[in-house]
């Protein structure tokens, strides 16, 4: 026994020593504490009491295993080793086990994948969107399954969770399975799967791959930022409206690019637009619902992060387009529609086939199009701009030109509170030269 081991013998004097032959460090892992030593019964060798209950049985004779008993999980447990080496390696594992309370760390990683994708371990208010969840399991299924699915929880290492994340075939999908590793890392541990939290600490290498290029933002800004070149003006939107309107649907597509840009709706919010979610005395959209895709089927759920809100639109946009008026006329065209039995759900920006517009359908047979021909695209297909910076158009046009409080445009944009919106928006470097004018003047 060395040093760092310590003994505790309440009654040292009427117990027997060990046999000179068995080695005084008993077998037990490193930092292993002796809690007793006495007699086993029938027996004159010596029964070693480690910490949390297990018993270490020395060979009586040459030849002999070392033997262990302990209790896990309400049974009896037994571990047996040639050497006392060979048995200190084995509990030393079940000493990590005990001292964690860890229940679990012997099933293997199959069972702690799903454990994490199971609903039930969360609270309802906690429970993943069918969006989300759809993509933790697809990323579990495609990187974490294969590298630890057969794996015991207790023997997952760094080199395992790296070689995960690594799988990844672009740093953007790293950066995501990245993510879903430290959730399942901690769900692991919350769940007595694990116990090493420096699994999580692993990033994507690119190992030869080609890495993107290095971002340059604008020194004292948030990441949140969006750069004024990032956001249409009013006649770039004036531009997409018309060549829109070109199409066959055109009317209709118009109207979806300036009531998005106008109102701040996201495209799941616009197309999941009912007649009875605008009034139009109020000039007031309730946006209590969205329409989300999933493995190429749509569902109809709640807003993002569960949270309702209520926005407006104008009477007339920044260029003149009657938004108005012409959403007033769309929606008694739908609500006919409705009472023919054509448009069941009454959606005001339904597909051709009055249902639930598809993005990947619109992008491909609309938007591309109208891109093009707006000048969004250049003729190589680039462009800065896309369907969403419509809503940084909502945004910085109510804050600059409507002139409205950030908390209101907060609430209308349904940001998680008002400092995204002016990280986003106002930003904390504007003025700044200015102010440096004015003081070095």
């Amino acid at each position: 026994m060395n040093e760092r081991t310590a003994v505790r013998h309440d009654d040292s004097s009427h117990r027997p020593s060990p046999p000179s032959r068995y080695p005084q460090r008993p077998a037990g892992g490193d930092g292993a504490v002796i809690v007793s030593l006495r007699p086993a019964v029938g027996s004159a060798r010596p029964v070693i009491e480690l910490e949390f209950g297990i018993l270490v049985y020395p060979p009586e004779t040459d030849g002999e295993p070392w033997r262990a008993t302990f209790t896990e999980h309400g049974q009896r447990r037994y571990r047996q080793g040639a050497t006392e080496a060979k048995l200190a390696a084995k509990l030393q594992k079940v000493r990590d086990r005990l001292s964690a309370g860890a229940a679990n760390m012997e099933r293997p990683g199959a069972d702690l994948i799903a454990h994490y994708l199971d609903a039930d371990r969360l609270s309802v208010d906690e429970r993943w969107s069918r969006k989300h969840a759809h993509t933790q399991r697809r990323l579990c299924e495609r990187f974490a399954a294969p590298v630890i699915g057969a794996v015991t929880c207790q023997d997952i290492e760094n080199w395992h969770t790296q070689q995960i994340v690594n799988a990844a075939p672009t740093a953007g999908e790293g950066v995501r399975v990245a993510g879903m590793l430290s959730a399942l890392v901690a769900a692991g541990i919350e769940a007595g799967y694990l116990t090493n939290l420096r699994l999580a600490k692993v990033h994507w290498q690119a190992a030869g791959r080609r890495l993107p290029a290095p971002q340059v933002i604008v020194a004292g800004e948030s990441a949140l930022w969006v750069d004024t070149a990032e956001i249409p003006a009013d006649g770039d939107v004036d531009r997409l409206g018309k060549a829109l309107n070109l199409g066959r649907r055109g009317h209709l597509h118009e109207l979806m690019a300036s009531t998005a840009a106008y109102s701040g709706l996201r495209w799941g919010e616009l197309t999941a637009l009912t007649i009875g979610q605008v009034d139009l005395a109020g000039r007031v959209i309730t946006v209590d619902r969205k329409v989300i895709e999933v493995a190429g089927h749509l569902y109809m759920e709640a807003p993002k992060n569960r949270k309702s809100r209520r926005t407006i639109y104008p009477r007339r946009t920044p260029v003149g387009y009657p938004l108005a008026e012409k959403l007033a006329a769309r929606i008694e065209v739908a609500r006919a529609e409705q009472d023919a039995g054509i448009n069941p759900l009454g959606l005001i920006f339904p597909s051709p086939k009055f249902k639930l517009c598809r993005s990947s359908n619109f992008n491909r047979n609309v938007l591309q199009r109208a891109y093009a021909v707006a000048g969004w695209r250049d003729s190589t297909g680039n462009g800065r701009w896309t369907w969403h910076s419509l809503r940084h158009v909502f945004c910085t046009t109510a804050l600059f030109t409507w002139k409205l409080d950030p908390t209101d445009v907060s609430c209308m944009a349904g940001h998680a509170n008002v400092r995204t919106t002016l990280l986003m928006y106002v930003g904390t470097t504007a003025g700044v030269l200015d102010r440096a004018r004015k003081a070095t003047d």
